[in-house]
């Protein structure tokens, strides 16, 4: 593949990166069913949250996104929620499935459909920094108490779906399971695919590493 392909995807994909989450307690056999590097497609609206303290159920999608619309601005009531919503039909790569004990988180990158046979295809150094993030951020979040108002009722029906497969535990995107025992192509594995570059960041070594920093800190915080 194209290294400008490659890296199209990536000033895209990682440009302004956010983590939003959404818990939910699903059947512990449709869990089980996700695999790393699996792409999936979610045909309804994804709703998440900003918000991700303690788990009181047994799974959480953390999903790295820069296209989730916060609807805090539209309407103020929902801002209790951290309310975001990502668009219907959008894609994910599963770069992590992280068990402690009874509870597991799957982290799920966000991408263009367009960027599929990447992702796919593909394995790079950020999306390794990203997983060893996440599961730091896990490990640190399940030490704290529930979110009060992500446990309301209200919440809990919008977040009670599993993302990417039926409600009866069928993937949407027919060859989601093909995608997992693929070869991952070292394309990508080089160090000026770890960070994504954007417009406004500068080649400068010194820039790069404080850029650097601020992107684990404002993805994580």
């Amino acid at each position: 593949m194209e290294h400008s392909k490659i890296e199209e995807a990536y000033n895209e994909t990682f440009g302004g990166l956010t983590m939003f989450y959404r818990d939910c307690e699903l059947n512990p056999y449709f869990i089980s069913k996700y695999t790393k590097n699996q792409i999936l497609q979610e045909r309804g609206f994804t709703d998440v949250s900003t918000f991700a303290e303690g788990l009181s159920t047994n799974l959480r999608y953390a999903i790295a996104s820069n296209k989730a619309r916060d609807l805090t601005q539209i309407n103020p009531n929902v801002k209790k929620y951290g309310f975001c919503i990502i668009q219907s039909s959008s894609h994910y790569k599963v770069l992590d499935i992280y068990k402690i004990g009874a509870q597991t988180q799957i982290l799920l990158l966000h991408f263009d459909e367009k960027f599929t046979p990447v992702f796919s295809g593909t394995k790079s150094n950020i999306e390794e920094n990203v997983i060893k993030k996440g599961r730091e951020s896990f490990d640190k979040k399940l030490q704290m108490k529930p979110n009060v108002f992500l446990n309301e009722d209200e919440w809990k029906q919008r977040t009670q779906f599993p993302i990417g497969m039926s409600d009866a535990g069928d993937f949407f995107l027919a060859s989601a399971d093909k995608t997992s025992g693929e070869k991952m192509s070292n394309a990508s594995t080089t160090e000026e695919a770890e960070i994504p570059k954007t417009t406004n960041v500068s080649e400068k070594p010194s820039n790069q590493r404080k850029e650097k920093k601020s992107f684990w800190k404002r993805l994580f915080g």
